[in-house]
């Protein structure tokens, strides 16, 4: 597979630091996703709903209010190797560049199967940041 990640981007008329409690606290998760554990520590674990499915990890590494990323692994369906999701956040003026990267992907169905799955969850993430 050429390129084992997921990666979306998009210019975010909002605050860095507004746009970052969207990805960093139980309760901005909760706005886009439909169940979030979350603490904004590392090693903290990390439980998530999307739909039907849950996944689960742990904070891998916290640089507010530039970076999270967290480890991901679906309950009950593993990936069967080793994955985080990571976001950046990057000031321009009262906007942020976001992007939204997952990487450790085995096989490129898993790759197609979560880059359909984050487009989804990253317009919910958007939704949430315009309201």
């Amino acid at each position: 597979m050429s390129d084992p990640r997921v990666e979306l981007q998009a210019e975010v008329d909002l605050p860095r630091a507004a746009l970052f409690r969207l990805v960093s606290t139980a309760d901005g998760l909760r706005r886009w996703l439909d169940a979030a554990d979350f603490e904004l520590k590392v090693g903290a674990p990390v439980h998530f709903r999307l739909r039907d499915a849950e996944a689960s990890g742990e904070v891998l590494a916290v640089d507010a209010p530039q970076h999270v990323s967290w480890s991901w692994d679906w309950v009950g369906d593993p990936l069967g190797v080793p994955s985080a999701v990571c976001f950046d956040l990057i000031e321009h003026g009262h906007r942020t560049h976001l992007t939204l990267r997952q990487v450790g992907f085995r096989t490129r169905a898993q790759r197609e199967l979560h880059e359909a799955l984050w487009r989804y969850w990253f317009a919910r993430l958007l939704e949430a940041a315009r309201s």
